[in-house]
């Protein structure tokens, strides 16, 4: 049993290998296939700003990681060593293996620590380890590992950095008159509107998102807003998968100043997993035909400007993009990742009916 680097010729069977770990689990949902090699060449080969690490014995593989050095501000250091992608065997042979690998290569690196998950790119992309809420399947973008994932990790030493939240919302018991009456109140006596997304404006639309993160960001939000490119990219990146009715933008109506922002996304999961992760003929036919049968939704991004929070912005918010979500027919709905000291933003989804659904939890250590 060794560990070895990812080079070129690798990168397929560190994409492969939880299709054979998650064999017959029906909750599994595989990346695209064609997407993750992607970045992983991006990544590994042409940036070379992360290193991917396996597990073999015998040309079996039994366990991989995804590594990269950046800031942590959580953890008050310029260089703490992230992972992502961490899939294992129950083995915690294994598991030390690989991790003792991963600590020694980000050392090299001067990394002070190491934390994780968390996936590149993305700061709410399948982050963390799921710890509680096994019994329905991910959704979009949402991590599911298998439950002795958390042993493994604690075993090696590795601790609770903070958890992040994710809550169920009951659509057969919305108040829809109570939120109309709330939602009227507090856009007529604040003077703002709630706008869907506009294509046909879409740079502005973006703009005026990232406006308000950058505003709504503090020490709570868990990590830095994206820049304007990079939300660029991760809406370009999304693009197949957004609904205009899911995006929602609050707007002062005497300066059209942005005042607060809401999104979901259709739980394109469930299309991935009837296209099993390949961009192939039967894949490409699943993909037309399942996203229209697409009956959940996941709100992922919910920010409102300092001086504007507590005064009802975020209620009207919630209820355009609720109106959006069950015109197309939505029946499952779940609202984070939200880090579990966001106290605001917990308390905003619990007083819509929000129950905890899912614990996702980002490990750390110092090494």
């Amino acid at each position: 049993m060794k560990v070895v680097s990812v080079d070129k010729k690798l990168i397929k069977t560190f994409v492969d290998f939880p299709d054979k770990l998650y064999a017959g689990d029906g909750n599994y949902v595989p990346y695209i296939k064609g997407d993750l090699t992607k970045t992983l060449k991006k990544l590994l080969l042409q940036d070379k700003t992360y290193d991917a690490l396996l597990v073999v014995e015998d040309k079996t593989v039994l366990g991989r990681i995804l590594l990269t050095v950046d800031k942590n501000k959580q953890l008050n250091t310029e260089k703490c060593g992230f992972f992502s992608m961490f899939e294992c065997v129950d083995d915690q042979e294994v598991c030390n293996l690989l991790l003792d690998a991963s600590v020694k290569l980000l050392k090299e690196r001067g990394a002070k620590y190491i934390s994780g998950t968390y996936y590149p790119y993305d700061q709410d992309n399948r982050r963390g380890i799921l710890v509680e809420g096994f019994e329905e399947p991910p959704l979009i973008f949402t991590s599911y590992n298998k439950p002795y994932y958390s042993t493994l990790l604690t075993n090696y030493g590795l601790v609770k950095q903070t958890d992040a939240l994710q809550y169920k919302l009951n659509l057969d018991t919305v108040d829809h008159e109570k939120y109309i009456r709330l939602s009227e109140f507090s856009k007529e006596r604040f003077n703002y509107r709630v706008d869907t997304l506009d294509w046909n404006n879409i740079d502005r639309d973006i703009d005026d998102v990232h406006t308000v993160m950058q505003a709504a960001t503090n020490e709570i939000i868990y990590q830095d807003a994206p820049t304007i490119e990079a939300l660029q990219n991760i809406v370009k990146g999304w693009k197949s998968y957004l609904n205009k009715d899911y995006i929602v933008i609050a707007r002062s109506n005497t300066t059209n100043e942005p005042l607060g922002v809401m999104m979901a996304l259709p739980d394109y999961f469930q299309v991935f997993k009837k296209m099993r992760g390949r961009m192939d003929l039967k894949g490409l036919y699943a993909f037309a035909t399942e996203r229209k049968k697409i009956k959940s939704a996941r709100a992922m991004l919910q920010y409102v400007i300092p001086k504007y929070q507590n005064l009802g912005v975020t209620m009207a918010l919630y209820f355009k993009l609720l109106q959006g979500i069950l015109n197309n027919g939505v029946t499952r709905l779940e609202a984070g990742t939200v880090m579990e000291n966001n106290v605001q933003s917990n308390e905003a989804i619990k007083s819509v009916g929000g129950k905890l659904a899912h614990v996702y939890r980002i490990y750390y250590k110092e090494i």
